[in-house]
């Protein structure tokens, strides 16, 4: 699939496919012993009480922006890459598409019971999502040179066996690998997708579960069948061919509410021509 720059599975700036509240910890201040006659313990000058606090989970809007994706989203926001599919209630997660919105789940709190405080942490460097996936990418890359994969013709035939196998019109399934990367297996988008199909690794997850089994996005053959089976799931969802296929660009879901964008629109074209001649 494309970059998440434009929403799998089931959606592609390759946009659209979140966790349970958190648990404040408490530490119990020390206490010393009762002074004679008295039974009623006493906190220690050294801790002082605050207010524990429960967490309770609310949301703040985010434009997605050119180079983003899922997982650099959910770093950049600390949430969890299953909370922030959760809570935007994506179905297709290989992309998201630029200048749509997200929601970001994050974390409030409300007073509960005293607890003594904690000592702050020591601020620690990390680095950036952006540096996190370029360096994923270029792992990727490296990875899959030292891997055979077979030649275009062989690739070919690897998709319309595939896609017969689930049921998906191998043309459909040509046209969308042939706009992803031209057959190319060893093809990775800035944004990490992999492969002949462009698959985004969350999205090579969510299709291992939909067959039941792990799938390798460095194999030519579980990559094609990744993307298949993604969009057997548009195709089965979509109100149209034209929406299963922006569906795999731009997300089912951003389809569904807001129409093809124009990139969609024209990826929408470039696929149909795709399908009449491959």
């Amino acid at each position: 699939m494309a970059p998440l720059t434009t929403g799998a599975p089931p959606a592609a700036a390759h946009v659209i496919h979140a966790q349970a509240a958190a648990n404040a910890q408490h530490q119990k201040g020390a206490q010393h012993a009762a002074p004679k006659k008295s039974t009623a313990p006493r906190l220690s000058p050294r801790h002082t009480t605050s207010v524990a606090k429960k967490a309770t989970r609310t949301s703040k809007p985010y434009r997605v922006r050119s180079g983003d994706n899922l997982t650099t989203i959910a770093a950049r926001h600390h949430v969890s890459l299953a909370a922030l599919i959760k809570h935007n209630r994506i179905s297709t997660p290989n992309r998201v598409l630029s200048g749509s919105t997200l929601q970001i789940p994050h974390r409030t709190t409300a007073p509960t019971k005293a607890a003594a405080k904690k000592p702050a942490k020591k601020a620690t460097s990390k680095k950036s999502p952006a540096h996190k996936t370029a360096s994923r990418g270029d792992a990727t890359r490296s990875a899959l040179a030292k891997r055979a994969v077979p030649s275009r013709t062989q690739t070919k035939a690897i998709i319309e066996k595939t896609a017969r196998r689930y049921g998906v019109n191998p043309h459909l399934a040509l046209g969308i690998s042939w706009q992803e990367s031209g057959w190319n297996q060893r093809v990775v988008s800035s944004a990490s997708a992999v492969g002949v199909m462009q698959v985004m690794p969350q999205s090579g997850e969510w299709a291992s579960a939909m067959v039941g089994h792990d799938l390798d996005l460095l194999d030519t053959h579980d990559n094609i069948t990744a993307g298949v089976v993604i969009l057997r799931y548009l195709t089965s969802n979509a109100t149209s061919l034209n929406q299963a296929i922006g569906g795999y660009y731009q997300g089912l879901g951003a389809m569904q509410q807001h129409g093809a964008y124009d990139e969609t629109k024209q990826y929408i074209r470039n696929v149909r021509a795709l399908m009449e001649r491959l």
